[in-house]
């Protein structure tokens, strides 16, 4: 394990021994040799690397003396666990440090500036649903719910003689076909989408369907209408390759078909569950939709996210299910309805678009994962996921209701009560009153929620919205993790007047009128 980690140059001028010393001390500041692992033995190291026992001896010693190792009795030499908590042993280890200029070193700030990946992104706490009593996070699932048993029963069977065969195989040019069948047969039928399996692409996660979808109808310059409010990380996607956005506004119903719609060769709509207000587009708005995009030769795609979980037993229609000129890119994710960390997701749309999509795929990271497609498609066939949606869909509604009657005790008209279902609800807090301020007072209290300012194209004028999941929250708990909210709300009102709130929206009409 260290034969590359100490070369011996027996032409420097430094001895054999502080060779050893350094190169050991480096190593164990970059924390290559484990903690509860005896070091390389004197002996063994001295015959390795072909010098004396006395050179090993010595160059132990001199890193006892300085801390970087300890000693145990008839056990060998460890490190010294206090060593990686004190950076002043990474400059007696030979290694730069803070306060040291590391010589011809890449500057890879300088390389990404101006071009940085590193935006403001849609992100979850990795510990939320343990370090955070009242979690509001959204778009997780509480595990306790979760059929561990008949997963673990599909996970068994996707490893059988048939499962390992197939990881054995390159299914750069498919997909699990078991899953594209239960895909079209169990979750997008109840959408009203009739697809052929040459029709649809399993990716990983519904942000890779995004992605690639961004990527095949656009070139650099071209534009993407996005709702605003509207997902922050299509935005990202779109702008780090060149491609312009328009900020759509949106109402009540949806995306606002106004003139600015028809400056975009694409939209990024999500009509069913309006990410982040959660409104539902009505079908009158979504025929008009599709009509002038096919009058203008545009291209959709349609985020279905939350698809599955209705409060009501008829969800409303898919755009895609309308789509009869092929110019709707549906994407579709399991992540909200099954595992958040499962990133299956799917891209449904016209052969000729899922053959270059396949491609595209290709090259990004060939496929995803045999393993859990099997998987997930054994959960599908056997009806566990009907099982459980329905379950999940029955909980959300009672959180849902609840959360709803103790946002309206507390901020009368403030919250959105979702119509479609889901496991989110949109509230608009007083004008003054910043939600990043709010965040940070209640974090310590074991509260976390979501900011929502940062949907918007303008976030000055709207950071008095606040995102709140009930899909991990105990109902129990909703109560008072919302009462710690409004106690919060004094302190949290931002002094002076209010910023001028943006209230100048284009109407409804025809994107040439």
């Amino acid at each position: 394990m260290y034969e590359n980690m100490i070369v011996i140059d027996r032409q420097s001028g430094e001895s054999l021994q502080m060779q050893v010393r350094r190169q050991l001390a480096i190593g164990i500041v970059q924390r290559q040799f484990p903690l509860n692992e005896p070091l390389p033995s004197i002996r063994r190291l001295a015959t390795d690397l072909k010098v004396s026992v006395t050179t090993i001896t010595l160059a132990y010693r001199t890193l006892k003396a300085d801390g970087f190792v300890i000693s145990r009795k008839r056990s060998g030499y460890f490190v010294n666990p206090d060593v990686l908590a004190d950076p002043g042993h990474k400059a007696r280890a030979g290694e730069p440090t803070a306060g040291t200029t590391a010589l011809s070193r890449v500057d890879y700030g300088k390389l990404f500036r101006g071009r940085s990946f590193d935006r403001e992104r849609v992100v979850k706490p990795a510990d939320s649903l343990v370090r955070y009593r009242y979690s509001f996070v959204c778009g997780l699932i509480d595990p306790s719910l979760f059929p561990l048993g008949q997963w673990r029963e599909c996970v068994r069977d996707a490893v059988g003689a048939v499962g390992v065969a197939n990881c054995a195989t390159d299914f750069s040019e498919t997909d699990d076909q078991m899953l594209v069948e239960q895909l079209i047969q169990r979750v997008l039928a109840r959408r009203g989408i009739f697809a052929r399996p040459d029709e649809v692409l399993v990716t990983v996660g519904g942000q890779q369907a995004l992605y690639i979808a961004i990527r095949l109808l656009l070139a650099p310059g071209e534009t993407i209408g996005v709702e605003d409010p509207g997902y922050p990380d299509v935005v990202n996607m779109a702008r780090i390759d060149g491609i312009n956005v328009e900020r759509l506004a949106v109402d009540e119903e949806g995306l606002i078909l106004s003139r600015r719609v028809g400056r975009c060769k694409c939209l990024y709509v999500t009509p069913s569950h309006q990410f982040p207000t959660t409104v539902t587009m009505p079908l009158a708005r979504k025929s008009r939709l599709l009509e002038l995009t096919r009058r203008h030769g545009q291209f959709v795609i349609e985020d279905d996210y939350e698809s599955e979980v209705s409060f009501n037993k008829t969800p409303p229609r898919a755009l895609k299910s309308l789509d009869r000129w092929g110019n709707v890119i549906y994407v579709g994710s399991l992540s909200k309805s099954l595992l958040q960390g499962l990133r299956l997701g799917y891209l449904v749309a016209d052969r000729e678009f899922i053959r270059e999509a396949r491609a595209l795929r290709h090259y990004m990271l060939r496929h995803p994962p045999v393993n859990n497609q099997r998987s997930v498609a054994l959960f599908l066939q056997r009806g566990y996921f009907d099982r459980f949606v329905a379950k999940l869909t029955g909980i959300y509604s009672r959180r849902c209701d609840a959360m709803h009657e103790e946002l309206e005790r507390h901020f009368p008209g403030a919250a959105v009560k979702p119509e479609y279902g889901g496991s989110i609800i949109w509230v608009k807090l007083p004008e003054d009153v910043d939600a990043g301020v709010l965040h940070d007072l209640v974090e310590p209290e074991g509260v976390f929620f979501e900011t929502g300012g940062f949907t918007f194209s303008d976030e000055r004028n709207h950071r008095n919205h606040i995102r709140l999941g009930y899909s991990v929250i105990d109902e129990a708990l909703i109560p008072e993790g919302i009462d710690r909210i409004a106690r919060a709300v004094p302190e949290a009102r931002r002094a002076g007047p209010a910023p001028e709130a943006v209230t100048t929206r284009e109407g409804p009409g025809h994107p040439e009128d």
